[in-house]
């Protein structure tokens, strides 16, 4: 399977499952901020936004330890060759299902990338040759697999791979052997991937806690208690951290910024909803992962709101009316960002001006207008970023224009937004498969 150059490299399905009921009152909240754009605009280009504006260098990555890459969730431009093609592909287990849903994306270091199926199956691959190197299946007898391991998520730090599970476990593993070194649980489904930083893992919960948990034993260190919402979509953004300052999101649309060490509150501000006439924008929540980048941080609520917020006081730099669900890509001095609407778009970093957009097919057969795509990404690697559907295909994008400059059939069902490691490109698709290209 070959792709074009700047690659034909998908998506994931199942991310807008709502988890929770309705409330039957529509209740007016107070304190939110709304865009103040037209109601309806569509999204257009900035006339008077012409700059040229340069990629940073591909710089290879030799470990992307948690969801995002790094712990800020800014990987800027991953190195990877023009021309790839699929060097091996091996199961990781069981894919999604209606029951179980697949989230985790993989990660990876030293020549070894980790998996877990929505079973619960963590799984260690050798990257150069796609070769198990070992499994261990984490649920327990009688905990299991009715409830699934939906917003299972993993992270790498100091000789250990951590997993979260929708079983409510957060447990250790040895990187090298896959052994237990110890397993807690929060009494709730962990919902977000773990974030780790200064010898503490970050997880959120379903009832929307924010743990601190200790790396060497997992002892609870401290708990930050959001706004329950009754409505909320499935699986949970991992919080981003960078300077001493962590970013939380929670179902309720809060950001949140915290001390890693003892979990005080510096500052919090709430991305209410558009006035967008999309109806999956009722739901407040913000699943995309937020980043954290110049003393900024950048975040997109399901409500319709891309924000960029000072770090250190919370205070609105801009803000544009767009909504999604996938994190952000930012590279250099531009935002990539794809909407609720399926349109991608590049925005300035200081202004918020976006330079261009690409609408996104919507349709497997466009004349019929039959299977609605969902699409995932962006991923910037080798100077194109990446998107895929939720019907298995993949294209790159070139970041200066937004020209489609290649495509590729991952599989026959949709993927996981991929990872980059060792000038290799990971895709997770929901058929449980994990296929390097190279």
């Amino acid at each position: 399977m070959k792709l074009a150059p700047f690659s034909r490299i998908v998506l994931f399905s199942s991310v807008f499952i709502v988890m929770t009921a309705c409330s039957s009152d529509d209740a007016v909240l107070t304190g939110r901020r709304q865009s103040v754009l037209t109601y309806g605009d569509e999204l257009m280009p900035d006339a008077d936004l012409k700059k040229n504006y340069l990629l940073p260098e591909p710089e290879e990555v030799s470990a992307w330890t948690q969801a995002g890459g790094l712990s800020h969730h800014v990987m800027q431009n991953p190195a990877l060759p023009s021309k790839i093609m699929q060097a091996w592909n091996i199961s990781i287990g069981e894919g999604g299902t209606r029951k179980s849903v697949l989230l985790a994306e993989p990660v990876g270091k030293k020549g070894i990338i980790y998996t877990v199926d929505s079973d619960g199956l963590v799984q260690a691959v050798s990257v150069a040759a796609g070769k198990k190197i070992w499994s261990v299946l984490l649920p327990e007898k009688g905990n299991s697999r009715r409830v699934g391991t939906i917003g299972a998520g993993l992270a790498l730090d100091d000789g250990r791979l951590f997993v979260s599970l929708g079983t409510g476990d957060v447990v250790a593993l040895d990187d090298n052997t896959g052994a237990e070194l110890w397993r807690v649980n929060l009494n709730s489904p962990v919902r977000s991937a773990p974030t780790v930083y200064g010898g503490r893992i970050f997880v959120i919960t379903a009832d929307n806690k924010l743990y601190a948990l200790a790396q060497d034993d997992g002892r609870t260190l401290w708990q930050h208690y959001a706004f329950f919402e009754n409505l909320s979509l499935l699986g949970k953004a991992a919080p981003a951290i960078d300077k001493g300052i962590g970013i939380a999101t929670f179902a309720s649309g809060d950001v949140v910024a915290f001390r890693p060490e003892n979990g005080s509150v510096l500052w919090t501000e709430s991305l209410g909803a558009s006035r967008s006439n999309y109806a999956g924008m009722d739901v407040n929540d913000i699943r995309a992962r937020p980043i954290i980048a110049d003393d900024k941080v950048f975040v997109v609520s399901n409500g319709g709101l891309l924000s960029a917020l000072d770090l250190k006081t919370g205070g609105v730099i801009w803000e544009r009316e767009i909504g999604g669900i996938n994190q952000p890509w930012l590279a250099g001095d531009m935002l990539y960002v794809l909407s609720s609407y399926q349109e991608l778009a590049a925005l300035e970093v200081s202004s918020g001006k976006i330079l261009w957009i690409n609408r996104l097919s919507q349709w497997a057969d466009p004349e019929k207008k039959k299977k609605r795509l969902i699409w995932t990404g962006p991923v910037m690697a080798g100077s194109r970023l990446i998107l895929v559907n939720s019907d298995g295909k993949a294209v790159a994008v070139a970041p200066q224009t937004g020209t489609i400059i290649g495509w590729d059939e991952i599989d026959d069902r949709g993927a996981l937004p991929p990872i980059v490691l060792e000038n290799t490109l990971f895709f997770v698709t929901e058929n449980g498969r994990l296929i390097a290209y190279r």
